[in-house]
């Protein structure tokens, strides 16, 4: 028992002698002391012009794509409805253009009405092309659709004076109707513009 007493005894009065690590390895810190020349620094303890030190690499801001506007939406499937409606009118005006009937109430002969069949034909069949386009935001569609409403505005109000029955003049009153409100949906709001200013 006297033996380990003296044991400890001189462990506590000679502690263990601390060897300083190898060549090439940083130095430990010691609380409260100035780094020693080869230690590291924390992490993050790097300041301006201190050898290592490298500024943040800030990255480009992300590209928000603005959402699609309801009216937006709404234009494009009306769109592509009018482009339907205006194929089945080419095609019937090309089958019927030689009805009495047809030519009394439109005002016009059989081969005027197969013109005009044949016009509105491709024009619906573009528009029912483009109307694809309005729904990612396509400035080109936008401006074509918007010339054909107003192109479609003005054969109607020539249509109505030409036409000889209240039918066909309500038809193309509801025509030019119908324009005027693809004019304003195309056209409606800074949401609007800002979504077809990326197309």
């Amino acid at each position: 028992m006297a033996t380990l007493v003296v044991l400890a005894r001189g462990i506590r009065e000679n502690p263990p002698m601390s060897y300083p690590p190898p060549a090439g390895q940083p130095q430990p810190e010691v609380p409260g002391q100035p780094p020693q020349p080869g230690t590291y620094p924390a992490p993050g303890a790097y300041t301006p012009g201190q050898v290592g030190y490298q500024p943040s690499q800030q990255l480009p801001p992300v590209y928000q794509q603005p959402k699609r506007p309801w009216n937006v939406t709404l234009v494009a499937v009306l769109t592509f409805i009018v482009g339907l409606l205006d194929v089945a009118a080419g095609i019937s005006a090309l089958i019927f253009r030689n009805e009495l009937r047809l030519q009394r109430e439109l005002g016009l002969s059989a081969s005027n009405i197969a013109i005009s069949g044949a016009v509105v034909l491709v024009i619906g069949a573009l528009v029912l092309l483009l109307s694809f386009g309005l729904f990612g935001g396509s400035r080109l569609s936008r401006g074509v659709i918007a010339f054909f409403s107003v192109v479609r505005i003005a054969l109607a109000i020539v249509a109505i004076v030409l036409a000889t029955t209240i039918n066909g003049r309500v038809g193309f009153l509801f025509d030019i109707g119908l324009s005027v409100i693809l004019l304003f949906l195309l056209y409606a709001g800074a949401r609007t513009k800002a979504f077809f200013a990326r197309g």
